[in-house]
């Protein structure tokens, strides 16, 4: 019988675990190759391998390995569904031994397990694992765009603060768009802020400037039209006139938990930083 993940995979190029131990090592920052502005790729070890290419995606929920790493390192996988932007697909759900990244280390953990060929072909490196949350999340974390670096440890004092929720491992946001209140998912996977039609402000109040239809989810083809809002505030910053792609809408867990998706990197934001025990993320501009 085919189980079910509670997952979401993020929009890439539209682009329950178990009780863990986690350990540190010495270095606090870790430096990483940036990819069409947004893609964020590090190195990392999986079990006994090392010098691994992990995307860093906080819109994974759980964290992704590659079917290819999984059988290398003899994992046991079962059949599982995971929720894509335009419903479900078929996955699979195993346990991971050991993981690190720079100072995070996570032991014996769920992770998703997927073929991701919908990475490889647009990036000059293999990637191993999508890691989200429920790795990155162990320590407040900053990652800045501008020196390539995800610093780990106490969030900076000087940022913009705004009240983040937790929802199925993935971090909301409240925003303001169009002078309309909507939760937005936190996503570095993806490269643009994305609506879901049916649960946003009405068409109206977003002006049409074209449509597009291609590769968009990380499993699955969606329809999305292009538009513009007039205005995007997060807390007290106003970021004015922004691009949106209106997709349709949701069939999945998180249906009732967030209205679209946020970019930091398609708003011009050079650091985001998030606190998952504190409830908070910041940002600068």
């Amino acid at each position: 019988m085919r189980g079910h993940a509670v997952c979401w995979l993020s929009l890439v190029l539209f682009l329950t675990s178990a009780r863990v131990a986690s350990g540190y090592t010495q270095a606090q920052e870790v430096g990483f190759d940036l990819y069409y502005n947004y893609l964020i790729v590090v190195q990392g070890s999986a079990g006994p391998l090392k010098g691994l290419h992990f995307l860093v995606d906080t819109g994974a929920s759980p964290s992704v390995l590659d079917r290819g790493l999984a059988q290398k390192l003899h994992l046991e996988e079962r059949p599982a569904n995971v929720a894509v932007v335009n419903g479900s697909a078929p996955a699979g759900l195993a346990t991971m031994p050991s993981l690190e990244l720079g100072p995070i280390r996570r032991d014996n953990f769920h992770v998703v397990t997927e073929d991701l060929w919908f990475i490889q072909k647009f990036l000059p490196v293999h990637i191993d694992a999508i890691v989200g949350l429920d790795v990155l999340g162990q320590s407040p974390f900053q990652i800045d765009y501008t020196s390539r670096e995800i610093r780990f440890g106490p969030l900076p004092a000087r940022a913009r603060f705004l009240p983040l929720r937790i929802r199925a491992g993935l971090p909301v946001v409240e925003a303001e768009l169009n002078s309309s209140s909507v939760n937005l998912m936190v996503d570095t996977g993806a490269p643009s802020l994305v609506l879901f039609m049916a649960r946003t402000p009405s068409p109206a109040s977003t002006v049409k400037i074209g449509s597009a239809q291609g590769p968009a989810s990380t499993i699955g083809e969606v329809d999305r039209k292009l538009a513009r809002l007039e205005s995007v505030r997060l807390g007290a910053a106003e970021f004015g006139k922004e691009p949106v792609f209106m997709a349709p809408s949701r069939s999945d867990e998180f249906q009732d938990d967030f209205d679209g998706v946020m970019s930091p990197a398609a708003l011009g934001i050079s650091k985001v930083a998030v606190d998952v025990n504190r409830g908070v993320l910041a940002f600068s501009r």
